[in-house]
């Protein structure tokens, strides 16, 4: 344990050289770095800034989801993949991490809580999926417009910081490309749902510990 230990200081070490301005220096580190990783089997996520928080999923493929999931990431530079059992994992910095996951959390309870008081109880399941799809598109627009007021980096940052993580993610991660079908939605729900989400109060988060205030909004 102690040699592993001073393995993996030395390999932090060496990835910060890698960084270096002085071209030959960097890309020796990074070399180096690369060998002991191969030779203690280690993963660069090990090393990595960034940390990640599943959510709870289904293993059917929902779609609205996918767009609330895609609606997060433009307040806070995060990424997110869907892994094997139908999880939402968001990557990033703690603090946008912790940001998306209770904002994620707390619009999908949002708009299960509306599909229940405003759509009839007999209403066929194509019928709620698309009054909640129209919910999830309406709030991906509103939030893409807040991401660009309201994050605590400016637009040019917060499209390089979201960029970088992605490219990371992609290198570390399996990630399985969704070849489902979107179901074509039902227009009148759909419409229905884009409608009421303009109700929805973009200004708290609700979590299990109280409501939270995300400061500026």
């Amino acid at each position: 344990m102690d040699e592993l230990e001073s393995v993996k200081r030395r390999v932090k070490k060496l990835l910060a050289l890698s960084k270096s301005p002085n071209g030959n220096e960097a890309a020796s580190a990074l070399r180096k770095a690369n060998e002991l990783m191969a030779d203690y089997k280690l993963t660069a996520e090990q090393f990595s800034e960034y940390t990640k928080a599943k959510v709870k999923g289904t293993k059917r493929f929902i779609r609205w989801r996918v767009v609330l999931a895609n609606a997060v990431e433009n307040l806070y530079a995060t990424y997110h993949y869907t892994d094997h059992e139908g999880n939402i994992v968001f990557i990033g910095e703690e603090l946008d991490v912790f940001m998306s996951t209770e904002m994620y959390k707390y619009l999908v309870k949002t708009i299960d809580r509306m599909a229940k008081q405003n759509i009839r109880k007999n209403a066929k399941y194509k019928y709620r999926q698309s009054y909640r799809a129209g919910i999830a598109s309406r709030l991906y627009d509103r939030m893409y417009e807040l991401g660009q007021q309201c994050s605590w980096r400016n637009p040019k940052e917060l499209k390089a910081q979201k960029k970088q993580i992605a490219e990371f993610v992609e290198k570390q991660v399996a990630i399985e490309t969704s070849k489902k079908k979107f179901e074509k939605a039902n227009l009148l729900a759909f419409s229905k749902g884009n409608n009421d989400a303009n109700g929805i109060n973009l200004s708290r988060q609700m979590t299990g510990s109280g409501t939270r205030r995300i400061e500026g909004w």
